[in-house]
């Protein structure tokens, strides 16, 4: 199992939303050449054509699904943005300051001279 699916599956339901149409038509387009080849009256490749549309409109439904769970989770994302967003902002932007170090004390400790060596005990 992929634990990446959870991010990896939302865009594979995109990409066979856009995709899924030309292979249908790949796949109808050979049958029915087939079909046509070798016709002994029967004109079988509609079913393929049937079975195609239904994998057509079920890639659409889930990328439809997938769009909408991203509508909702944007929305709730900006809602909760507008109700908490500049106050916990500033809030972590001040825990980030006094937690992390400047830039200058970052070079300072990099520019300080090594400490010497104690003795190796020989």
């Amino acid at each position: 199992m992929n634990p990446l699916n959870f991010v990896t599956r939302p865009v594979g339901h995109l990409a066979d939303a856009v995709l899924m149409p030309f292979k249908a038509l790949w796949v109808v387009g050979l049958t029915g050449f087939i079909n046509w080849a070798t016709y002994g009256g029967t004109w079988w490749f509609k079913w393929v054509a049937f079975g195609m549309a239904i994998a057509v409109l079920v890639a659409w439904a889930r990328a439809a699904k997938t769009l909408l769970l991203l509508a909702v989770v944007g929305f709730v994302g900006w809602k909760i943005y507008q109700r908490y967003g500049a106050q916990a902002r500033q809030q972590f932007d001040d825990w980030v300051a006094r937690t992390q170090p400047q830039t200058a004390q970052v070079l300072q400790a990099l520019r300080a001279p090594a400490a010497p060596a104690g003795p190796t005990g020989s």
